[in-house]
C-alpha cells in the first residue's frame, strides 16, 4: 500500500503554529491537540510529520534559527562602515518585533534553553548548533568594530560576542518581566556604547 504524500505546506503551517505557542506558553505549557487545533488537523497529521513532541521542538528551534540568521545575513550582505551600528539596527528590528507582539514572547531560543536546555539532549543539541552559527556571523562583526576602533580590543572578539548574548537574553527576560520595550532598548545602547566601547 502507497504511503499518503506528505504536504510541505502544512508541515511548515505545523512549525509556525508551534512557534507562536511555545513561545508565548512554554513547552510544558503547550499541547500537541493546542497546536493541531491552531493548524485545524487530527492528530494523525502530526506524527506523519513529526516522531514526538520533542523531535517537533528540535525542528521548531532550527527553523527559527533559521529565520534569525536570514535576518543577520540581509545586513550582513550590505556594505557598511559601522559594525556598532549593524548590530544596534539588527537588533532594532528584534526589539520592534517583540514591541508588536506586546513584549510576552521574547526570544524563544532562550526560553527554551531555560526550560528544556538540560533536560532534552535533541534540543540542547539544536540550541548548541544555533548559538554556534549565530556566533559564526556576530564575531567576525566584532572584530570589524575593534579594527576601527567602535570596540574595545583589550579582550578576544569571541568574548565580547559572549557578553553581548548573555546580556541580550538577560535584557529581553527583564523586558518581558516588566512589558517594556524600551527597557531593552535602553539595555542595547548601553552595551553597544558603553560596555563593549574602547576605554576613554
Amino acid at each position: 500500500m502507497t504511503k499518503p504524500q506528505r504536504n510541505p505546506n502544512l508541515r511548515q503551517e505545523l512549525l509556525e503554529a508551534g512557534v507562536h505557542l511555545l513561545s508565548e506558553q512554554g513547552y510544558h505549557g503547550t499541547g500537541i491537540k493546542e497546536i493541531l487545533d491552531r493548524v485545524k488537523v487530527p492528530k494523525g497529521s502530526f506524527y506523519h510529520y513529526f516522531s514526538s513532541k520533542e523531535g517537533f521542538t528540535a525542528e521548531i528551534i532550527e527553523d527559527y534559527t533559521e529565520g534569525l540568521l536570514a535576518l543577520m545575513d540581509r545586513h550582513l550582505d550590505q556594505p557598511r562602515d559601522s559594525a556598532r551600528e549593524t548590530i544596534r539596527q539588527m537588533y532594532g528590528l528584534m526589539i520592534t518585533e517583540f514591541e508588536r507582539r506586546g513584549c510576552i514572547r521574547g526570544c524563544l531560543l532562550g526560553n527554551l534553553a531555560a526550560e528544556i536546555g538540560a533536560a532534552s539532549q535533541q534540543c540542547q543539541q539544536a540550541l548548541q548548533k544555533g548559538y554556534r552559527d549565530w556566533r559564526e556571523r556576530f564575531v567576525p562583526l566584532v572584530e570589524q568594530g575593534q579594527r576601527t576602533g567602535e570596540f574595545r580590543d583589550d579582550m578576544p572578539a569571541s568574548a565580547l560576542s559572549d557578553i553581548f548574548w548573555n546580556h541580550w537574553e538577560g535584557g529581553i527576560l527583564r523586558m518581558k518581566l516588566e512589558g517594556q520595550a524600551d527597557l531593552l532598548r535602553a539595555d542595547l545602547d548601553w552595551l553597544l556604547d558603553r560596555l563593549m566601547a574602547p576605554a576613554p
